[in-house]
């Protein structure tokens, strides 16, 4: 709830980068501490108009879409390394260098400049 006063009491409504941040560390803390019923973009919704009740509707909407998709982009995974890291031998001098290239994984070994 900290984090929440911390945004609503300044200028939920404003796009400045310091409203933003604060609307950003809520939405994280959120996501951070598994706040199940702040989860909740209803909640949310109720919970602003309760402290801001003149909020004005479209830059709610506005919000409540942000903040679905920050908890949707906190849920979602990193794409796995497509190769496996094993103990594998390097010649003297060398490195390996692991890519893509036309989408198809490469690992070399190049020697050290």
């Amino acid at each position: 709830e900290y984090s929440f006063y911390r945004w609503i009491g300044a200028f939920p409504e404003s796009l400045h980068s310091n409203d933003l941040d604060r609307f950003y560390k809520f939405a994280k803390t959120v996501c951070a501490f598994s706040a199940k019923k702040w989860k909740n973009p209803i909640y949310l919704k109720e919970r602003i108009l309760k402290e801001k009740p003149h909020f004005k509707l479209d830059a709610l909407e506005e919000v409540l879409i942000a903040y679905e998709h920050i908890l949707e982009f906190y849920k979602t995974h990193p794409m796995p390394r497509p190769w496996v890291i094993e103990k594998t031998e390097i010649k003297r001098g060398h490195y390996i260098e692991r890519g893509i290239k036309n989408g198809d994984f490469y690992e070399i070994q190049k020697k050290i400049k």
